[in-house]
């Protein structure tokens, strides 16, 4: 079985997003500048531990490669052969990039999308360079762009998914960041992917953003937490295809490894 599972606000949490916790109970997982930035509690934490020497545990982040690297508390004691990164751009295995895979994204995306330098344009036209702050080009991939969002007006998104839906591209706000990425680079094909590499036969797949929903949508089993995009989108009961955590917060984890585990006793059972 593979457990395909987004980090941020899914499994790692940083202090702001994480809710109402005990400080004991924390893991620190990841350090940044010399200060821990994201945290597990100490349950979820031996959870995946366990869970890591049993499946195939794939994290699957938006984050490019150095970001996701600072993720120290992946490499203790946790078993990873294979890691999905840059919202599914690079699939890497044994912590190198997979060449095959990056050979047919970027091919997919010359063929299939505008250049980023269009996207791009298309967004500063759009946009209010007074509450953007910041813009990244990820990998050659995607963009990332840091913004005030209080002061993105009403609708704004939505105007700009539209406009981008026409160049093959397709937009997400998360936190404070506005990603701007070609519809070939996603999380749901690198799963594909990696599901092929290891002939697993089923595939529970994890993530609180929109960004995440479409390796919710390949796979054979699907939660998010209780909070973030899917949740505020889905999260009413209307689609019953993607499960949602009792829980939010940091605590959502527990609940999520807790259910993966229990899918891959059923799928040994049977």
């Amino acid at each position: 079985m593979i457990f395909a599972c987004d980090l941020d606000q899914t499994l790692i949490y940083s202090r702001r997003s994480m809710g109402p916790v005990e400080e004991s109970e924390l893991v620190p997982v990841e350090k940044y500048e010399g200060e821990d930035l994201s945290y597990m509690t100490r349950t979820a934490y031996i959870r995946l531990r366990e869970l890591s020497r049993e499946i195939d545990f794939v994290p699957t982040t938006t984050r490019i490669y150095e970001q996701y690297a600072r993720i120290h508390g992946l490499a203790d004691g946790i078993s990873i052969r294979y890691a999905i990164v840059s919202n599914g751009g690079r699939v890497l295995i044994d912590g190198r990039t997979d060449e095959q895979w990056d050979g047919l994204i970027r091919e997919a995306v010359r063929a299939g999308a505008a250049s980023g330098d269009e996207a791009m344009a298309l967004f500063r036209r759009l946009a209010d360079t007074s509450w953007v702050l910041k813009e990244r080009y990820c990998d050659e991939l995607f963009h990332a762009v840091v913004v005030e969002r209080d002061r993105i007006p009403h609708g704004w998104m939505d105007e700009l998914a539209s406009e981008l839906s026409g160049m093959g591209w397709n937009c997400s706000l998360q936190g404070r960041k506005v990603y701007l990425v070609p519809d070939p680079v996603s999380k749901g094909a690198a799963v594909r992917y990696v599901k092929e590499l290891t002939g697993a036969s089923f595939v529970f797949a994890a993530g609180d953003s929109l960004l995440d929903e479409s390796m919710l949508r390949v796979a054979d089993e699907a939660m998010a937490p209780g909070h973030g995009e899917l949740f505020r989108s889905y999260g009413s009961g209307n689609d019953r295809a993607i499960r949602f955590s009792h829980r939010s917060g940091i605590m959502a984890a527990e609940e999520i490894l807790n259910a993966a585990a229990a899918c891959n006793k059923t799928e040994v059972a049977g």
